[in-house]
């Protein structure tokens, strides 16, 4: 079972059909709005942090951002909308995927690899 914490939005059902695509059971939902929202924990069962960035302040993201860290749970930050987390998502995915292969390798073959992963990545910026 595989729990998603949605961070912001008030429209979520397009995002939570995405995230079920992907294999995510349990969806939680802060609306990032609410008094009482940022002095939340993030629950423990947490395995993905999705931040709707048109919805919540830089403070609050800020905060959740530090606790995700912690914790080690992984962050999708995504305009309100379920095509744009898709794409987060796969490419998130597609990341993943490349690391875990760059792991297998040689050493000599791992340094090449990770060198081409920071190449996409510092392209996919500009």
């Amino acid at each position: 079972m595989t729990t998603a914490l949605i961070v912001g939005g008030d429209r979520i059902d397009g995002i939570k059909q995405v995230l079920g695509s992907y294999g995510v059971t349990r969806i939680n939902h802060w609306s990032g709005r609410k008094a009482g929202d940022g002095k939340k924990v993030i629950p423990h069962d947490t395995d993905l942090i999705v931040l709707v960035t048109d919805w919540i302040s830089h403070n609050f993201t800020h905060k959740i951002k530090q606790s995700a860290a912690k914790r080690g749970v992984r962050i999708v930050y995504t305009p309100n909308g379920p095509a744009a987390l898709k794409t987060r998502l796969e490419r998130m995915h597609e990341e993943t995927v490349t690391e875990a292969a760059c792991r297998k390798t040689t050493i000599h073959s791992r340094l090449m690899c990770w060198l081409t992963l920071l190449k996409t990545a510092t392209k996919r910026l500009f």
